[in-house]
């Protein structure tokens, strides 16, 4: 009888959810956008931020030079210089027309809101609405996320490569052209951002030898297409004579160093990366001394989340009968995790877009009951709102967090002067 109440209530949630289901997306896109271009001149603005706004610069069309296209290679600490379309955000706005920094910036979240909607509905086949919901909240509203959409390069704009790789995950098997799309696009990512490129292709690794591309050959031709096309992306970076060599680098900060940034950036506790010097955290509690209470909080949900999601997948596991995104999210979460330990890289927040969206995806569709995975986004939802609104007060009120990552804000720095290393801060 219990049981049978419980699915009476989630039907009449779905229902109401999909009777309402516009207004009630138009009520999210618009909350989260508010809040992610909110006070958006306080920016921060920095040597990859500069080197973004120098691509748009470049990339009008007027001052386009097709000989000269140094300006589209940035420096890594792979040796290797991050590939030609790491920038295609700001190359395509200045061939648009915008010029503008913070324009730039407007437009890139709004049509980065469009598309975690288009992906949700890619997905709604094997969501229930209430899960749709959930995972809308969770993504929308997570306080990394909202901070670092107000950055530049394609890694800050991955809802335009995920996607793409949604969208191909799910039609791979479909037919042999699918497959040879999905094989060359999963190595193409390695010319717009490298984590992305170890990411997919550690996932294509287990798919591949459990033999869930049923057209390996095509899949394997498309990884040479792949490949050929990113060779290609540098032949005007090699044609400079340049050489390519490992720069020093620090090694990863430990053997759990995978999984602890991979929670913080999930639960949106890595916010606290960009105000991370004693003096302004002390001068942030001042202001709002529950602000990293509110972190740990937050921390607490989306770890409560996993673990009972673990959980219930563990309890209904059938070997034939694993749905695609928790297979990736699994082997993202292990294989991936062990891959970047033996590469022991120095490993940042921003690497892990992918996997946010791919852990929130696991969650929702594991967990049980479903009426405690929404109650438990709400108020994700609540604590991250009183974050984000924190946050943007703060950073108006100093201009910035000077002695921490954040640096000196756009309105006061990267506006007005040319020598970016003022805007730097720690």
């Amino acid at each position: 009888m219990l049981k049978l109440w419980q699915f009476s209530r989630l039907q009449l949630i779905n229902n109401f959810l999909t009777n309402n289901r516009i207004v009630i997306y138009v009520i999210l896109f618009s909350t989260s956008l508010y809040q992610k271009i909110r006070l958006i001149n306080f920016v921060e603005f920095k040597d990859d931020q500069r080197f973004g706004n120098n691509v748009i610069q470049h990339c009008q069309i007027k001052s386009l030079d097709l000989n000269n296209l140094d300006f589209l290679y940035s420096r890594s600490s792979s040796g290797f210089p991050q590939g030609p379309f790491h920038w295609s955000p700001e190359c395509f706005a200045g061939l648009i027309g915008i010029s503008e920094y913070t324009v730039f910036l407007v437009v890139k979240i709004f049509f980065s809101q469009i598309i975690i909607f288009v992906i949700v509905h890619l997905i709604k086949n094997k969501f229930s609405e209430l899960e749709l919901l959930s995972f809308l909240l969770l993504v929308l509203f997570n306080p990394y996320l909202i901070i670092s959409s107000r950055n530049t390069s394609i890694a800050y704009g991955y809802e335009f490569l995920i996607v793409i790789y949604v969208y191909l995950i799910l039609n791979m098997n479909k037919s042999k052209k699918h497959s040879m799309f999905y094989g060359a696009y999963s190595f193409f990512t390695l010319v717009f951002y490298f984590p992305y490129f170890i990411f997919i292709n550690s996932i294509n690794c287990i798919l591949f030898l459990t033999n869930y591309f049923k057209e390996k050959t095509y899949f394997v031709f498309g990884n040479i297409i792949g490949l050929t096309l990113s060779i290609i992306s540098y032949i005007p970076y090699l044609l400079k004579d340049r050489e390519l060599e490992l720069y020093d680098r620090a090694g990863s900060w430990g053997l759990t160093s995978y999984w602890r940034i991979n929670l913080s950036a999930i639960s949106g506790e890595s916010l606290n990366y960009k105000i991370n010097s004693v003096n302004d955290i002390d001068a942030l509690i001042l202001l709002f001394p529950n602000y990293t209470y509110l972190h740990k909080i937050n921390y607490f949900l989306i770890t409560f989340l996993l673990i009972l999601s673990f959980i219930n997948f563990l309890k209904s596991y059938k070997l034939n009968n694993v749905d695609i995104f928790n297979n990736v999210f699994l082997i993202s979460f292990t294989l991936t995790g062990v891959l970047y330990t033996l590469l022991d890289v120095p490993l940042y927040p921003h690497y892990f877009f992918f996997n946010i969206f791919i852990s929130f995806l696991f969650i929702v569709k594991n967990i049980q009951p479903k009426f405690l995975l929404l109650l438990v986004s709400f108020i994700f939802v609540l604590i991250s709102t009183v974050i984000v609104e924190n946050f943007h007060s703060f950073i108006q009120e100093y201009e910035g967090a000077h002695s921490s990552d954040y640096g000196k804000s756009y309105n006061i720095c990267g506006c007005c002067v040319d020598q970016v290393k003022i805007c730097r801060g720690q």
